[in-house]
């Protein structure tokens, strides 16, 4: 048989240039079909795209805090090697399950849990470096400082990010782990910092968006801190603390406790005792060697089924008054304009509170020095209502109603833009079994734009509520100013401080506040009483 060398070389040469193309195109293909990011000084990340988003999620902004960095200020994270796939959640940290939480909330904790996560617009992805920076959104969890964490269903970024933001949210200390303290931590930190962890990762977070979130696209001029509960209290904290100054431009704060009469920071010298109690409930001396051997406990006995549900006020300290970063209440710092002035957005839910004391009524106005026949004027004036209803209603208004006024009224007197609201809405579904009004929290599915992980059955006024707060939220942190085109409008609270806007089932109206005979007269009855230092 003849034989065409010539023939056999061309097809030889055009097999390896067809399989050069297979190669590279399988290459550019792999390449577009996950988004990358270079940090600055760290490594890089791969991400995933899911329709019209890029989503990194599990990215570590500080060393795992275990072992001898347990109880101590966190740590930068140290750079890695090739590309790190941030592709799923990083554990929650440690904590023991509430006795409402699904076991599917919460199915990965662990002590080495400082991660967040990033939502962002794909449409990032193959423009120039001179496209407009999109505006971010930094999530800060509730749970009471003992729970919680960001990789819960319900606060996927997604819905948000698709109205043009970058949204983060990140885990933080929580427990033991976060809120800590005893005279050898502060000897041992040559830094003088201790006893809030929880806070110190708060603004290791921050600072890690500060440093990064240029490299998604993010501006760092237009960051918004947004917090719920806890995650509220934690955004009040760190507007009075001096190494938060600049890490954020607006805050929106959502039933923020702290502040609050009823919920106050400790102080350091109660805070130690806790922290003595806690290792002799251990049976561990406290001498030389008891940081040692308090760091050698299992993360479990260190939890030792802390929740909400059981905040051991003898072994848990909460959030300290340790005259480093929290240097006075913070009732004292705002009345006093020590706290860094970030236009505000602040509201609560018209059922908030916690029903957390087994006291009457009657018992429960006694501790706190108030006439229980004066109080019934107010909550029971046709003396129709029972006294669990009153003692809800009355309950709220002492842990977060009237706090929240307090701190509207005092960011406003220095002049800062501030907007005030109340959530007053309960989904269609819900409505029969629920009579105290908007539960506390109640309004996180809405904000996030994810009421589909909570309710099975929803109603077009339920989505279009989740909207309207959406785009509330998103356009605040655009623009300082939460308005919505075609939707009722709101002032800042010094033009008209009677009115909030209430997101109630009968429309989103800017009005008086409903309950403002209610707060009134406990502002009146509390303003006599010793504040804290």
């Amino acid at each position: 048989m003849y034989e065409y060398p010539f023939l056999k070389k061309v097809i030889f040469q055009f097999f390896l240039t067809f399989l050069s193309s297979l190669a590279l195109i399988t290459m550019t293909s792999a390449s577009t079909s996950h988004p990358f990011i270079e940090l600055n000084n760290q490594g890089k990340l791969q991400g995933y795209f899911d329709n019209q988003l890029a989503i990194f999620k599990g990215i570590p902004y500080a060393t795992p805090p275990v072992r001898s960095f347990r109880w101590f200020p966190p740590q930068p994270v140290q750079p890695w090697q090739g590309i790190k796939t941030t592709t799923e959640y990083g554990p929650n940290c440690s904590q023991y399950p509430n006795r409402w939480d699904k076991k599917e909330t919460f199915p990965i904790t662990s002590e080495d849990c400082l991660y967040l996560n990033i939502w962002m617009p794909k449409s990032f992805f193959g423009k120039n470096e001179t496209q407009k920076k999109y505006p971010v959104m930094v999530w800060i969890h509730g749970g009471g400082f003992v729970s919680g964490g960001s990789n819960q269903e319900i606060f996927d970024g997604s819905s948000m990010a698709n109205e043009g933001v970058i949204v983060v949210t990140f885990n933080y200390r929580l427990g033991r782990f976060g809120f800590f303290a005893r005279p050898d931590l502060q000897q041992e930190n040559e830094e003088n910092k201790w006893a809030n962890y929880g806070i110190m990762d708060q603004i290791a977070a921050l600072q890690w968006v500060q440093k990064n979130i240029s490299s998604f696209g993010g501006d760092s001029d237009n960051i918004t801190l947004f917090g719920e509960s806890a995650g509220g209290a934690s955004i009040i904290s760190l507007m009075t603390i001096s190494e938060a100054k600049g890490l954020f431009n607006k805050a929106i704060i959502q039933s923020g406790t702290g502040h609050s009469r009823f919920f106050p920071p400790r102080t350091i010298d109660d805070a130690e005792k806790t922290g003595l109690n806690f290792a002799k409930k251990n049976n561990i001396q406290n001498d030389e060697y008891a940081l040692e051997n308090l760091r050698k406990l299992p993360a479990e006995t260190i939890v030792d089924k802390l929740n909400l549900d059981d905040l051991q006020p003898d072994y848990f300290s909460g959030l300290v008054i340790d005259g480093i970063m929290l240097k006075q209440s913070l009732d004292s710092a705002f009345e006093k304009g020590a706290f860094y002035p970030v236009p505000t957005l602040i509201g609560d839910t018209s059922g908030d509170g916690f029903m957390i004391n087994q006291s009457g009524l009657k018992d429960m106005a006694g501790k706190l020095g108030i006439n229980i026949e004066d109080l019934n004027k107010i909550y029971n004036p046709n003396g129709k209502l029972s006294e669990t209803r009153i003692l809800h209603q009355f309950m709220a208004d002492i842990q977060i109603l009237e706090p929240t006024r307090l701190l509207t009224q005092q960011i406003a007197s220095k002049n800062v833009p501030v907007y005030r609201y109340r959530f007053s809405y309960i989904t269609n579904s819900a409505r029969p079994y629920t009579s105290y009004g908007a539960p506390h929290a109640s309004e996180l599915p809405y904000v996030f734009g994810t009421l589909n992980k909570v309710y099975s059955s929803l109603t077009p006024q339920d989505n279009a509520m989740s909207e309207a707060i959406k785009k509330y939220w998103v356009n605040f942190a655009k623009y300082s100013k939460p308005k919505v085109d075609g939707l009722s409008e709101f002032s800042e609270f010094k033009i008209h401080p009677d009115k909030l806007l209430n997101f109630s089932t009968t429309g989103i109206k800017f009005e008086t506040d409903p309950f403002q005979s209610r707060l009134d007269y406990i502002e009146n009855a509390l303003k006599n009483k010793k504040k804290p230092d």
